[in-house]
């Protein structure tokens, strides 16, 4: 992992209460959120290691509403026949705040999607560059879905991609690793996050 063609800046993507706490749509939908808890202890401490070395830490989260869900957003999400207490992620609602353990610092930029990519119609890119962000660690859920999908673009846009291995996660485990397979070598390095926390410490 080369950080210096530019500073690096660790993303953490939709690690929100109704992805992330067991009382969010998705545990009240039967995902195992519990089995997220090894993983997001290690986000964690991704996350402190990053403010303690100054890297730049943004905060992307998803929001879904009747203003941003397309007839095939709504058909993909499964959303056409579902109860409005399982939603994910309605604006203003405590399910679309961000997991407690992961709360923003002052200065943290929080952006909002609307789409599986944390490019799609957002200033991410505007922020990344503005501020000479070239690498991108990125870590959070779901590893085959948002993180895949959010890795694939920040390559396409000319990023160095990072995705620690321990830091992402799913709530299908054949598709997790599946995911990451894809990823490697083509539009990502795919690393444990004691790789990443080297870099950032300048060790080799």
């Amino acid at each position: 992992m080369d950080t210096t063609n530019g500073k690096a800046a660790l993303l953490l993507v939709d690690l929100q209460n109704d992805f992330c706490h067991p009382e969010g749509t998705a545990g009240k939908r039967g995902k195992d959120i519990h089995a997220f808890h090894e993983q997001m202890k290690h986000m964690k401490n991704l996350l402190e290691t990053a403010r303690k070395f100054k890297v730049p830490v943004i905060h992307v989260i998803s929001e879904h509403s009747a203003w941003t869900e397309s007839p095939s957003a709504i058909e993909r999400f499964g959303r056409t026949n579902q109860k409005r207490n399982l939603s994910y992620c309605e604006p203003g609602s405590w399910g679309a705040e961000i997991h407690d353990d992961f709360s923003p610092l002052p200065g943290e930029k929080v952006v909002v999607k609307n789409r599986y990519s944390a490019f799609v119609q957002t200033n991410l890119e505007l922020l990344l560059r503005s501020n000479g962000i070239r690498h991108l660690t990125i870590i959070g859920a779901y590893t085959n879905v948002c993180i895949d999908t959010t890795a694939r673009d920040a390559f396409m846009r000319d990023f160095f991609v990072t995705v620690p291995s321990n830091c992402v996660v799913s709530d299908n485990e054949q598709l997790h690793y599946a995911a990451l397979k894809l990823l490697q070598g083509t539009f990502a390095k795919v690393v444990h996050s004691v790789e990443v926390k080297k870099q950032w410490k300048g060790e080799k």
